[in-house]
């Protein structure tokens, strides 16, 4: 069990059935997503620039992993509802409450929610009794190619036509970067030669494959279903796929779910269903 310190003020150890409460601030992620900015977001009617969705998710874990650790880490299924925007200096309060009425193990739904008292972010997480099969579009091969990134566009985002693959080795420094940026102090993450990457740092893989394909300029996340089947970790070889499976166009937005596959050496370790707005109307 861990006990987060920050600026010298000492907080509750985080534990199941134990609410506790977080600062949201923006991260240096490597995107060019304008809707982390002010201007764009303001434009739009936001309040501010959003925080990460996927940041505000790895402050929602922190129970979760000072519970199970890697169990939790390395076999979960998780989904992910966000709700409503969190700008940076948002207060937070994690909410994470066993499931009585799940038949699974490890079975949890978590709320994240702002001081005004409106849910931000909701989430499940079980580990299922019977594991679903890794899905056919993980042995689609990458459709590769040479030379820069393209905008990305309706008529770019073409379904069932895998991305170009991601290749790369996460390191310590990258995942102490995330540890840092999240204010998460749990030891897990630096201890050991090839610690778990942090669940933030796991879960960005979908969207790190999209920038490796796509310049975009607005996007928001909206909801993400993971199958998490092997802890990623620091050092392995990883590849990443991407493949558009449906995409529309409401209230001017243009929406698309996209199915991401991440092997670690070799082996799949993670597979998500990830649904954002990638281009947003007046953007």
């Amino acid at each position: 069990m861990s006990t987060h310190a920050q600026a010298g003020t000492q907080q509750p150890a985080y534990a199941i059935g134990k609410p506790y409460t977080v600062t949201a601030y923006k991260v240096d992620h490597g995107s060019a997503n304008r809707m982390h900015d002010d201007e764009l977001a303001r434009k739009l009617g936001f309040q501010g620039g959003f925080v990460l969705g996927l940041g505000v998710y790895g402050l929602m874990t922190r129970a979760l992993v000072a519970e199970h650790g890697e169990d939790w880490l390395g076999q979960a299924m998780v989904e992910l509802d966000f709700r409503k925007p969190v700008h940076s200096g948002d207060r937070i309060q994690v909410f994470t409450e066993p499931d009585p009425k799940s038949p699974n193990a490890r079975a949890y739904r978590l709320r994240a929610v702002g001081e005004d008292g409106v849910e931000r972010v909701r989430m499940q997480t079980w580990c299922p009794n019977d594991w679903p099969e890794v899905h056919p579009l993980a042995d689609l091969p990458p459709v590769e190619w040479e030379g820069e990134k393209q905008r990305r566009s309706w008529e770019l985002m073409k379904l069932h036509q895998p991305f170009r693959a991601l290749r790369y080795t996460p390191t310590l420094e990258e995942n102490r970067s995330w540890c840092a940026q999240l204010h998460d102090d749990l030891p897990i993450y630096v201890t050991g030669d090839a610690p778990p990457l942090h669940p933030t740092f796991a879960m960005r893989h979908v969207q790190m494959c999209s920038t490796n394909q796509f310049l975009g300029d607005s996007a928001v996340h909206d909801s993400t279903r993971a199958i998490i089947r092997k802890a990623l970790r620091v050092g392995q070889q990883i590849e990443v796929r991407n493949v558009p499976v449906e995409k529309y166009e409401k209230k001017g937005n243009h929406w698309v779910v996209m199915y991401s596959v991440v092997r670690a050496d070799g082996e799949v370790a993670l597979e998500q269903f990830h649904k954002q707005i990638f281009k947003m109307r007046g953007s």
